[in-house]
């Protein structure tokens, strides 16, 4: 098999024992941990108006990190491609592309919440032409270097991009899934990488990336660059690694609770609507916690089930303390990640 690579994932969660000062700094540390600690990539989401997220623009976090790094990856989960008037977005990841030295990956998504949505004045049912005319924009101006565009919701006379992104044609583009087949045939008709929350559960990743495949490979593209597209793809799961799994569990049991007990989506996710007790996610396999080698094991079973060969780690879901996430970030670095470095291909 393949070698795993693995980045990290941050929301930027407030839980009631955390300042905003807390939260924005503690993300930014464990960034530049990442790239410390050899992980690939960082990526940065995006919400408004709710406290499991308080950053309402990626690319304002994604600058700091750039600005604090030399080699890791940052991309964006996501860009809410609907919410965004697409020339802002445009310019501020241009400034990140050229800031991070060519860095950039775009990861793009049309936003799921209806609050979020009417925050801005947008209307929620429009998010599906808002977000297709928003990619239109973005990608084609950064190609070009300049655009006259004419759209239903959008309408930009002529103008020239500045500054234009180091990376060409365009910085690399994702698509976040959440739980939506068409979501991924969308994409693997551009060999788009997908990115999969947490929602699907194995056996549903497992079909998603069978589906991403076959559309791609209807869609005319060569076996080898699909195959390419899919080694791309990635999924995102909450992770906590200690001395033994007993540890990990106790450990990261307070700010899991506290995300899924805020958090009013949790079916999106996966997960059942109601509350549910602790054991219930610890018997949910997008959940991985535990010693290194039940991380190895976990993993291992995971990639080889559904042909995922990139995972992004959540180590601070729910806001836990700084020197936990530090430990947990530094085993997994030393006595997991060289595991699936060196595996034969």
């Amino acid at each position: 098999m393949s070698a795993m690579e693995f980045g990290t994932f941050h929301l930027y969660s407030k839980p009631d024992w955390m300042s905003d000062r807390d939260v924005i700094h503690g993300e930014l540390e464990q960034a530049v941990w990442a790239e410390e600690l050899g992980f690939e990539s960082v990526w940065v989401a995006e919400h408004s108006a709710r406290v499991y997220g308080i950053v309402g623009a990626a690319q304002v976090s994604l600058a700091a990190i750039a600005a604090r790094t030399s080699r890791i990856r940052i991309g964006t989960a996501v860009t809410r491609a609907a919410l965004h008037h697409p020339l802002h977005v445009a310019e501020d990841l241009a400034y990140v592309d050229v800031l991070s030295d060519g860095r950039l990956d775009w990861g793009i998504g049309k936003g799921y919440d209806p609050l979020e949505f009417s925050t801005y004045g947008v209307d929620y049912e429009e998010r599906d032409e808002r977000w297709e005319e928003a990619i239109d924009i973005v990608t084609d101006v950064w190609r070009d270097g300049h655009i006259a565009y004419e759209g239903k919701h959008y309408q930009i006379p002529e103008m020239e991009l500045f500054p234009k992104p180091l990376q060409k044609p365009t910085p690399p583009l994702f698509l976040m899934v959440s739980k939506s087949d068409e979501s991924v045939e969308f994409a693997a008709r551009r060999l788009w990488p997908c990115v999969f929350g947490q929602g699907p559960d194995w056996d549903d990743t497992k079909h998603k990336m069978e589906l991403y495949r076959e559309t791609a490979s209807r869609a005319g593209h060569s076996n080898e660059d699909v195959e390419a597209a899919a080694q791309k793809c990635a999924q995102l799961k909450q992770i906590h690694v200690a001395p033994t799994t007993e540890q990990a569990q106790k450990e990261y049991k307070r700010g899991l609770m506290w995300y899924f007990e805020t958090s009013r989506n949790r079916q999106m996710f996966g997960f059942k609507r109601e509350t549910q007790p602790y054991e219930y996610y610890l018997e949910h396999r997008n959940v991985m916690l535990g010693s290194p080698q039940t991380l190895i094991e976990t993993l291992e079973a995971f990639s080889e089930h559904t042909s995922i060969s990139n995972v992004h780690c959540w180590f601070n879901c729910g806001g836990p303390p700084r020197e936990q996430v530090r430990a947990s970030m530094e085993m997994f670095s030393q006595e997991v990640m060289p595991h699936f470095q060196t595996r034969a291909s």
